[in-house]
């Protein structure tokens, strides 16, 4: 069996409802989500996919093919894939293409379909997702746009660092950077600052033999008893007892 494939077991598909599946696939946004038999037959398939192929229910679509649902020279190039995993066994993993959605307009999706196997080796159908990267861009966007804040953060947790800096690297007033990044984040950007001066330590505490003195300065902590304090109202405990058990990094 290719290692890309997933094994279908008789007994489960037996047991479980499709629609339990189908439901989880809901839950990820801009995500199409389509199973379909060796006929090229819709079996399974979430809302995106429905409402993407101009269905209001994605029972709609359960034992249409491609040729119901599409015109026939986008049928014709789902159909010549579907084939090739069929009759190959081999995935198709992230393929970038266009396709149209319902408005008419023009989208990119990044595609992967992989065979579906049988408790006997056999396929039996395929799985096919795809991500609307249209979509995808604008819901990170907003994450996107404070990468260098983030970055900026990283590289210089153990020096002093003042807010207008980073409203400044992230071109904003700094009223402006605090309630952007916080409605981002949801996080204040001097609670960010702490987490990431902590993730450091926890680090260092655990891979080297340095004082905890020399651990609070080194991540930007401006004295012993400071580094402390926030190290246990964060962690719960001491850092020398997170030291002494032997805690990994939580992060």
């Amino acid at each position: 069996m290719n290692d890309g494939a997933v094994l279908v077991s008789e007994e489960f598909r037996k047991q479980i409802r499709g629609t339990q599946l189908q439901h989880l696939f809901n839950y990820l946004p801009g995500v199409y989500f389509v199973v379909k038999n060796l006929e090229g037959r819709v079996m399974m398939a979430n809302g995106v996919a429905a409402r993407l192929c101009g269905f209001e229910h994605e029972s709609e679509m359960i034992g249409k093919t491609d040729y119901d649902i599409f015109s026939k020279d986008r049928a014709d190039a789902y159909v010549l894939d579907d084939r090739s995993v069929f009759e190959t066994g081999e995935r198709i993993i992230d393929r970038v293409e266009m396709a149209p959605d319902p408005k008419n307009s023009i989208n990119w999706f990044v595609t992967t379909k992989i065979p579906l196997y049988s408790h006997e080796d056999t396929i039996i159908g395929l799985a096919c997702i795809a991500r609307n990267m249209t979509d995808a861009y604008e819901k990170l966007r907003p994450y996107a746009e404070m990468n260098e804040v983030l970055e900026y953060v990283f590289e210089n947790y153990a020096q002093p660092i003042k807010l207008d800096e980073l409203a400044q690297v992230a071109h904003l007033s700094v009223s402006q950077f605090e309630r952007r990044f916080k409605k981002v984040f949801e996080i204040t950007p001097t609670r960010h600052i702490l987490n990431v001066r902590i993730r450091a330590a926890c680090k260092l505490l655990t891979s080297t033999h340095d004082t905890i003195a020399s651990i609070a300065l080194d991540t930007g902590f401006y004295d012993h008893s400071h580094f402390v304090r926030s190290f246990k109202k964060l962690m719960g405990l001491s850092p020398s007892t997170y030291r002494k058990e032997g805690r990994t990094n939580p992060w």
